[in-house]
C-alpha cells in the first residue's frame, strides 16, 4: 500500500500535476490575494515574509525536479510530461515570470566572493534568484515551441494594439532582462567550466559553490531562451519586431574596442581540410588565468546553437576567450558591423595562408614539380561564361580560395586587353553569378536581346521575388555537380568581398546557416500559401471534411508526395489537421530540393567554413551577400567624403562639382553602373566606401587624343574627345577635363552604358 502511494506521488510529481496544484497555493499572482488555505496557514506569521519563502521553496523544488528533464535544446525536452504540464498553464507561466523578474536584479548585483556572514546570506539569496530565473527560462522555452508568430505577437509583443490585456510577460522587457543577466554571466563575471561541474560536490553548507553551480545552469538555460527569442525576432524582422535591434547588444560590446584589434590567432585559423593544433597564443592574448576553462564552457554553451565540431575551431581562432564564447553562443550580443569586421578578420587571416605568393614561390623553388600555386589562371569566353567557368573552376574545389586571375575572350575570339589586378576578377564573378543564379525570364527582362548561354534554371523566383532552389529539376549526380559549383562560386565572391545581386529567400539562407525551418518560416517563402495552410487550423470538422484533403502534397515538379505511409488514403480531419499542417510545411521547406541544397552547401563550405557564417542571422547573411538593399543606387555623399583626387584635380574645381551633380542626378540603376564602371562591383561596400581598398580616386587625363591614342594639347580644337576610363583594380576613374557639365554627362553616361568590358579604354 505504501509503495502504491509512493508511486502515485511520484507520478503526480513527474507529470507536473502536484507542482501545478501547489503553484496556485504557494505563488499566487501579485494581483490576487493568497488563497484561504495559505492565509490560514500564515496567520500567526508575517504573510509577506512567509509568502516569499514559500515562493522560493517552490522555485527551488521545481528547479531540482527540472534538472533531469531540461537541457540545452528545448526541442529535446518535448517529451517531458513535467514541462508539458507546466509550460502550457498560462497563469502559472505568468506567475513564474513575476517571481523571476523580481529576483533577476540579484543575479548580477551580488558579489561572488563572500567576506562576511551577511554576504553569505546574500549568496543564498542569489542562488535562490538564479533558480527562479532558470525555472522560468526552461518553462518559457518549452512554451515557445508550439507558439506561432502571430500568437506570440498577440500575447507578448509590447504593442497596445495587439497585446492581450491579460498578458503580463512583455517580450521586449524579457529580452532586456536576459541581456543584462547574460552580460554578467558571459562578460563581466564569466562562468567557468568548473562551475558547470560543481553539482558533483555541491554542499548546501557552501553557498558560494551553490551560487557558482546555479549561475552555470542559468548560463545554459538563459542562452537557450534568449536564442529562441532572437530566432523569432529575426523571422519577424520585416513584419513585426517586438524590440529594437539595440536591445540585443551587450552594454560593454556596443562599440568597437581593444578586442577588435588583431582579434585572430593566425596559427589557429585552419583552412578546410587542414587540422592544426599548435597554440601560438602570447601573453597579450590571455584575458584570464582561466582561459582554458572559459573555452571549455564556451563549447558547452555553444552546443545550444551549433551542431558540429567547427564551433570549437571558430572559438579557438579568437585571442580573447570571452569574445570567442560570445561569438559562438550568442553572436547577436555584438552589433552587425562589429561582427562583419571580425568575419573579415577571419577571411584575411585565411587569405594570408591561401594567397601567400611569396610562400608559394619558395615552395616552387624547393620543389620544381609543385609549380607556382598561389593563384589559378583561367581563360573565359564571354559567350560561354557558365560552361567555361564550370569546367575551369569546379575541379579546383578547396583550391578556389587561392587568387583567381581571369582573362576574358570576346565574341570575336580575341583576348581582351584588361590585365587582372583584381578588377577583372570582380567583374567576372559579378557576371557569372548573375548568369548562373537568375532565372532566364529575369535575365531576359534585364538584358533584353543580349544572347544568354543556355543552361537550366538552377534557382526559381518565389512570390516574394527572392530565389529558391529549383526542386523541379532531377537530383542526378550531374545536376548536383552544378549546385556544388554554384555554392563554391557564391562563397568565393564572399571570400573576396564581392557583393552580388541575387536575393535569396530566408528559408534557403536558414539552410545555409545549418538551421531547420519551421511552419512560420513558410511566410518568408510564400505568404499566401502560408495563410491558406494555417487557416486549416481554425476550420471546423465539417469544413475540413468538405475539402477532401489527404496526407499528400504536390512538389514543385507537380509530383505527388505522400506525407506519411499510406498518406494518399488517410483523410485529414479535425483531430489530425495540426499534424498535416506541419508535415506539409516540413515537406515544402526542408525536404523539397534538399539534395540540391545539400550539394550547394558542400560547395559553399569548401571555401567558407560553416561556423564562420553562423555569426549572422539569415537576413544579415543576405546583407553579407549583396549589401544593404535598403540603399537605392549608391550613397553619393558617402562616396564623396572618401574620394581622393590626382593628376591636377581638386574637390573645389567646377568639373568635380559637375561630376557629383551628374552622379547625384542619375537614377539608381545608372548609379550602380557608374560604381561598377569604376570598381567592377555594382553594389557599394557593406561597411561603406571608407572600407574600399585602395581608396577610390579620380585622376585627370587629357581631353583630346589623336587617332593613335596620343595626347593632344588642351588648347587644340582638333582630335577626338576622350571618354572616361577606369582602372578597376585600383578603384580609379580617369576623367578627361571636360569643358561643360553637359559634355561630362554625355560622355560619362555613354561610357557606363556601353557594357564594353575592359576594351573601351
Amino acid at each position: 500500500m505504501e509503495v502504491q502511494q509512493l508511486l502515485s506521488v511520484a507520478t503526480k510529481v513527474g507529470k507536473g500535476d502536484m507542482m501545478q496544484q501547489l503553484s496556485v497555493v504557494l505563488i499566487p499572482s501579485a494581483s490576487q490575494p493568497p488563497s484561504d488555505a495559505l492565509s490560514l496557514l500564515l496567520a500567526p506569521f508575517s504573510q509577506s515574509s512567509m509568502l516569499t519563502q514559500a515562493r522560493d521553496a517552490y522555485a527551488g523544488t521545481l528547479s531540482v525536479l527540472m534538472r533531469a528533464c531540461s537541457g540545452l535544446k528545448a526541442g529535446r525536452n518535448a517529451a517531458s510530461p513535467l514541462l508539458a504540464r507546466i509550460a502550457f498553464q498560462d497563469d502559472l507561466v505568468h506567475r513564474l515570470w513575476e517571481v523571476a523578474s523580481t529576483k533577476a536584479p540579484l543575479v548580477s548585483s551580488t558579489p561572488l566572493q563572500p567576506s562576511s556572514v551577511s554576504s553569505t546570506n546574500a549568496h543564498s539569496e542569489m542562488a535562490s534568484a538564479c533558480e527562479a530565473v532558470v525555472v522560468f527560462c526552461d518553462v518559457f522555452s518549452h512554451t515557445l515551441l508550439t507558439l506561432q508568430d502571430s500568437q506570440f505577437l498577440e500575447y507578448y509583443a509590447n504593442d497596445e494594439t495587439t497585446k492581450s490585456s491579460s498578458s503580463r510577460i512583455v517580450a521586449s522587457e524579457l529580452v532586456l532582462t536576459l541581456k543584462y543577466i547574460l552580460s554578467d554571466l558571459y562578460w563581466d563575471r564569466p562562468v567557468l567550466a568548473t562551475d558547470i561541474s560543481a553539482h558533483a560536490s555541491v554542499q548546501k553548507s557552501c553557498p558560494e559553490t551553490e551560487v557558482r553551480f546555479q549561475r552555470a545552469r542559468l548560463l545554459l538555460s538563459g542562452t537557450k531562451l534568449w536564442n529562441a527569442l532572437y530566432e523569432r525576432w529575426c523571422r519577424l524582422f520585416r513584419s513585426g519586431q517586438f524590440c529594437s535591434e539595440e536591445s540585443w547588444w551587450f552594454p560593454r560590446l556596443a562599440s568597437r574596442g581593444q578586442h577588435d584589434n588583431n582579434p585572430i590567432i593566425h596559427s589557429q585559423t585552419t583552412t578546410v581540410g587542414q587540422d592544426e593544433n599548435e597554440d601560438d597564443m602570447d601573453e597579450s592574448s590571455i584575458a584570464s588565468v582561466a582561459m582554458d576553462e572559459e573555452e571549455d564552457v564556451a563549447r558547452a554553451a555553444s552546443s545550444a546553437t551549433a551542431n558540429d565540431a567547427g564551433s570549437d575551431a571558430l572559438a579557438s581562432s579568437f585571442r580573447d576567450p570571452k569574445m570567442a564564447r560570445v561569438l559562438t553562443c550568442i553572436p547577436q550580443a555584438l552589433n552587425f558591423d562589429r561582427r562583419v569586421h571580425l568575419f573579415q578578420s577571419l577571411l584575411e587571416s585565411d587569405k594570408a595562408r591561401t594567397q601567400d605568393e611569396a610562400a608559394a614561390f619558395q615552395q616552387m623553388m624547393m620543389n620544381e614539380e609543385g609549380g607556382f600555386s598561389a593563384r589559378e589562371r583561367v581563360t573565359i569566353r564571354r559567350d560561354a561564361l557558365y560552361t567555361d567557368s564550370l569546367n575551369s573552376l569546379n575541379p579546383l574545389g578547396k583550391r578556389l580560395r587561392k587568387k583567381v586571375q581571369v582573362t576574358f575572350v570576346n565574341k570575336h575570339g580575341m583576348e581582351e586587353a584588361g590585365i587582372d589586378g583584381g578588377g577583372v576578377q570582380k567583374e567576372f564573378f559579378d557576371e557569372l553569378i548573375k548568369d548562373a543564379f537568375l532565372p532566364r525570364e529575369v535575365k531576359e527582362e534585364e538584358e533584353g536581346d543580349v544572347a544568354i548561354e543556355q543552361h537550366p534554371d538552377f534557382f526559381v523566383e518565389t512570390p516574394l521575388q527572392t530565389l529558391q532552389v529549383n526542386a523541379a529539376l532531377d537530383g542526378s549526380n550531374d545536376l548536383l555537380r552544378n549546385y556544388e559549383f554554384l555554392g563554391r562560386v557564391l562563397a568565393k565572391a564572399m571570400y573576396e568581398g564581392i557583393l552580388v545581386d541575387p536575393q535569396f529567400c530566408l528559408p534557403f539562407l536558414n539552410k545555409l546557416l545549418g538551421k531547420q525551418n519551421s511552419l512560420d518560416d513558410l511566410c518568408n517563402l510564400d505568404p499566401e500559401y502560408y495563410r491558406n495552410l494555417k487557416s486549416l487550423r481554425y476550420m471546423n470538422a465539417n469544413e475540413i471534411r468538405e475539402l477532401g484533403l489527404t496526407f499528400e502534397t504536390t512538389s514543385q515538379g507537380s509530383k505527388i508526395v505522400e506525407l506519411i505511409s499510406g498518406g494518399s488514403t488517410t483523410n485529414v480531419t479535425k483531430e489530425n489537421v495540426i499534424q498535416y499542417i506541419h508535415l506539409v510545411s516540413h515537406q515544402r521547406m526542408n525536404v523539397s530540393g534538399s539534395r540540391q541544397t545539400a550539394a550547394f552547401l558542400r560547395g559553399f563550405r569548401d571555401v567558407i567554413p560553416a561556423p564562420w557564417v553562423r555569426l549572422f542571422s539569415a537576413y544579415e547573411f543576405q546583407k553579407l551577400i549583396s549589401g544593404d538593399d535598403a540603399v537605392k543606387g549608391i550613397d553619393v555623399r558617402g562616396m564623396m567624403s572618401v574620394m581622393r583626387y590626382s593628376g591636377g584635380f581638386h574637390p573645389s574645381q567646377p568639373i568635380i562639382h559637375w561630376l557629383w551633380e551628374v552622379v547625384d542626378e542619375m537614377d539608381p540603376t545608372q548609379q550602380r553602373k557608374f560604381l561598377k564602371f569604376m570598381t567592377s562591383c555594382s553594389r557599394q561596400p557593406l561597411l561603406g566606401f571608407a572600407s574600399l581598398v585602395p581608396a577610390p580616386c579620380i585622376q585627370q587625363t587629357r581631353l583630346r587624343e589623336d587617332n593613335t591614342g596620343n595626347d593632344i594639347s588642351e588648347e587644340s580644337s582638333f582630335g577626338n574627345i576622350r571618354l572616361p576610363t577606369s582602372s578597376t583594380c585600383m578603384n580609379l576613374l580617369k576623367l578627361p577635363k571636360y569643358t561643360s557639365k553637359e559634355m561630362l554627362r554625355e560622355k560619362l553616361i555613354y561610357a557606363i552604358e556601353s557594357a564594353a568590358g575592359f576594351e573601351l579604354s
